[in-house]
């Protein structure tokens, strides 16, 4: 097995799975030190943490190689019986020049197609990765390797803790990885842990952005409202935790509607995220979580894909209206637009084909109007409930 990037999800999530399953994992990553020691001491400890208490795994077997040796990598690959991406969305067109050289490499030793599980917080991963891959091998790929998107839920915040141990990684419990099994060419690992999903796999992704990262997101930037540092004294907030958790399920509702999946699993799948974000020992904070709203706020990203979903869904979207205002606050104060900025992209991207719906855009309106100024948190439950309120008026 090897895996590109021996990160937080290369060596928090992925590694892991395979590595308890029997299998020898092999890292490709570009950091010097990080590649040595892993290579030297032949594997890592896994801490799994939550509140209670601390369970140490060592994985192994392991091997790294400095992924500026591209032969080596080439060779890594060649052999490989299996692979996986984990190192950033930006950073996965790079990969394809060292794939492609391995795709002929097998192809001249007579091996099978390679799979390939792209571990990214990225929408068309896949799509992204084979356009890319076709340029470099020079033709089609598509027979040469299954590339499987994967829904990412395990969090893993900090990563390295341990100065004294720099290979140490912090997990939560959590540890189940779905992935699009229909893109899989020829058999695939029966692996533990490992979900394959035969249909519908789209459905994962949307749950992942829409209901996940927007909760999660959510969280994080109320919890900046009230002064609050960690993610865990967000959730055990209770107003905070009513306002997140309706706003999940609003989206839910949505993914389900949108997919087919049953309600009674997501609505499941909520409640088991909003006791995950409760781990005090994972120390996740809300500055990480909200980092770079920019991004967040992506027309296809987590806070305006999940509104887009909800009101082609026909749900209703109240608390989602609040995740956008809070990501448009964000925006005003972290990344220096100016209101008249924020209100423009907000309109251009959420009501340019859905110019009667005055209502939604009166609620988002008067949200972040509201944030602006300063208003307590109840002010805009109350804000909420005047919506539904006004609903009942035909």
């Amino acid at each position: 097995m090897v895996v590109f990037g021996a990160g937080a999800v290369g060596r928090g999530f992925v590694a892991p799975l395979f590595s308890k399953a029997g299998w020898h994992v092999t890292f490709l990553d570009v950091v010097p030190d990080l590649v040595n020691n892993l290579d030297n001491a032949g594997g890592y400890f896994q801490v799994v943490v939550d509140n209670t208490g601390r369970s140490d795994t060592w994985i192994t077997p392991v091997s790294a190689i400095n992924s500026a040796d591209t032969d080596a990598a080439v060779r890594a690959l060649a052999s490989a019986a299996f692979a996986a991406t984990a190192v950033g969305a930006a950073h996965l067109p790079g990969l394809a020049p060292v794939i492609a050289r391995s795709l002929q490499e097998r192809q001249e030793q007579g091996k099978g197609p390679l799979n390939i599980l792209l571990c990214e917080n990225l929408h068309d991963a896949t799509e992204v990765l084979r356009a890319a891959l076709n340029d470099a091998y020079g033709a089609e790929t598509g027979a040469l390797t299954g590339l499987a998107s994967t829904s990412i839920g395990r969090m893993i915040p900090h990563g390295v803790r341990d100065a004294s141990n720099p290979t140490t990684i912090e997990v939560e419990p959590y540890a189940m990885l779905p992935y699009d099994a229909a893109t899989i060419l020829g058999t695939a690992p029966e692996i533990p842990g490992l979900i394959p999903v035969l249909d519908g796999f789209a459905g994962y992704t949307d749950r992942k952005l829409y209901v996940h990262n927007m909760g999660h997101c959510m969280l994080a930037y109320l919890a900046h409202e009230l002064n609050l540092t960690h993610i865990w004294e967000a959730v055990a907030h209770v107003e905070l935790r009513y306002l997140v958790r309706a706003a999940m399920m609003e989206s839910a509702a949505a993914v389900a509607i949108a997919h087919g999946m049953p309600m009674g699993a997501l609505q499941h799948h909520v409640n088991d995220l909003l006791h995950r974000f409760g781990n005090r020992e994972l120390k996740d904070t809300a500055s990480r979580v909200g980092q770079d709203p920019v991004r967040k706020m992506q027309p296809d990203d987590r806070l305006l894909g999940a509104y887009l979903l909800c009101r082609k869904a026909g749900v209703p979207l109240q608390h989602v209206s609040l995740a956008v205002a809070l990501g448009a606050r964000r925006l005003e104060l972290e990344a220096g637009w100016d209101p008249a900025e924020v209100d423009s992209y907000l309109a251009a991207h959420l009501f340019h084909d859905a110019a009667t719906d005055d209502k939604g855009v009166a609620l988002l309106n008067d949200q972040l109007e509201m944030l602006r100024r300063g208003a307590a948190i109840q002010e805009q439950i109350t804000r909420i409930d005047a919506d539904y309120i006004e609903s009942w008026v035909v």
